[in-house]
């Protein structure tokens, strides 16, 4: 089995010059850093985009595009919600990096849920634009073992 280290609520308000210290972990042994990213206002913070655009190692997944839970919404606004947050990714990346296309390696393609809670609206939004859905359950998602931890919790030292 193998094993998704889950950084979870990446946002605007997230240190670029922590969150990129503690990336250089992984890649110095060559391990994915798996991102629960909030959408809502993070081109605002130039520097941790323009990192989690570029950073090798680095997948970017969804959490929504503010820390609601999603299982209490209707179908309609989890699509809304995610459509958006996919455009604003894709139309900010493009645009920071000057390309035509969003580079395979940096579409968003994992929806994580935000305290993990689901229900059917949610899961068919995430069928609906081509996003797996995890939920944590145990530690275990699909073929992973999920390590989850908050990027603000290895500030004076952590290790991968």
């Amino acid at each position: 089995m193998k094993t998704l280290y889950r950084d979870d609520d990446i946002n605007v308000y997230t240190d670029a010059f922590v969150f990129k210290d503690l990336h250089k972990q992984f890649i110095a042994k060559k391990q994915v850093h798996t991102v629960a990213v909030l959408m809502k206002d993070l081109w605002d913070n130039h520097a941790l985009f323009w990192y989690l655009a570029t950073a090798p190692l680095l997948e970017v997944g969804l959490h929504g595009w503010e820390h609601v839970d999603y299982s209490t919404l209707r179908y309609e606004t989890c699509l809304a919600h995610l459509r958006t947050s996919l455009d604003y990714w894709e139309t900010n990346v493009k645009r920071m990096l000057q390309l035509s296309e969003l580079p395979e390696e940096k579409k968003i393609r994992i929806f994580f849920a935000p305290w993990n809670k689901e229900s059917d609206e949610i899961k068919d939004a995430c069928q609906a634009v081509g996003l797996k859905f995890c939920n944590v359950k145990n530690g275990k998602w699909e073929d992973y073992n999920i390590k989850s931890f908050h990027w603000w919790n290895t500030i004076g030292g952590w290790k991968l």
